[in-house]
């Protein structure tokens, strides 16, 4: 795929970092004074039971939803007062745990949808400078097609989205978010619904990605997934930190057993 910068942010240092975040509704603690650290250049897990948070926690990270108190850092600035798309343009995306196509456009023009920082989006410059929006346009589709060949899904670039399967449409999301050419993404249960062979796939393209300069933090209940791609493990349970370490060590944890693994 198209060239993606590594992150220039020192490793020490993480590249998102949350503290002390919490949400409720209507008197229940969804997320309870959660802290989680992301670093440049890890694939992170979160996991938990169901109910532990996860999801709420991304939405809280990507500002789907406010936090009702704490903080979110992304590379280095607080990120919690920005809109999402805002915060997608500094390059953080995320995905869905129910994976979130445009059904009636095809996969081509849910690719280019996209990409950022289109100067077409700009009436004027369709008139005053067409010349460089065609080229742009001509780049993107590049990108987009460069991207679809790596994920197996260019030969159905001008099919509906609709068409998809839903493991196919799991891949078109994820490759919609290289479009951004992201340094962070957040995918919500890559593997959920999805058959041996594409979850396979799926994280042999996560891998490729993370070599060349993206970071990832995973929400996935499948844990031969977690162990084999993760750097790290974060885990929650009712909304709070349980534990945090290697994936070896987190299988480990007597605590993670009993919340998580129900032992």
């Amino acid at each position: 795929m198209g060239a993606i910068a590594p992150t220039a942010i020192p490793s020490t240092q993480p590249l998102l970092k949350a503290h002390s975040l919490s949400k409720s509704f209507g008197g229940i603690k969804a997320v309870d004074r959660a802290e989680i650290e992301v670093h440049p250049g890890s694939i992170t897990g979160l996991i938990g039971p169901n109910g532990a948070g996860k999801t709420t926690l991304f939405n809280l990270l990507s500002n789907f939803l406010r936090p009702d108190s704490g903080r979110v850092m992304f590379n280095g600035a607080a990120i919690e007062h920005l809109q999402p798309h805002e915060i997608a343009q500094r390059g953080l995306v995320r995905t869905f745990q129910v994976a979130r196509v445009l059904s009636k456009l095809s996969v081509m023009e849910n690719m280019l949808l996209a990409a950022q920082n289109q100067s077409g989006e700009k009436f004027w410059n369709v008139w005053l400078n067409p010349q460089r929006t065609l080229q742009q346009e001509r780049q993107q589709r590049e990108l987009a097609s460069e991207i679809l060949t790596s994920v197996g899904l260019f030969h159905m670039a001008q099919s509906y989205a609709g068409s998809l399967s839903g493991g196919q449409r799991k891949l078109l999301e994820i490759a919609r978010a290289m479009m951004v050419q992201p340094q962070l993404v957040l995918l919500d249960e890559p593997a959920a619904g999805v058959n041996p062979t594409l979850i396979n796939q799926i994280g042999d393209h996560i891998r490729r990605w993370n070599q060349s300069g993206v970071t990832f933090l995973i929400i996935e209940h499948n844990m031969d997934v977690v162990m084999s791609l993760c750097d790290r493990v974060w885990v929650l349970a009712e909304g709070r930190n349980l534990a945090s370490g290697k994936p070896s060590e987190v299988q480990q944890n007597p605590l993670v057993l009993e919340a998580y693994l129900g032992q």
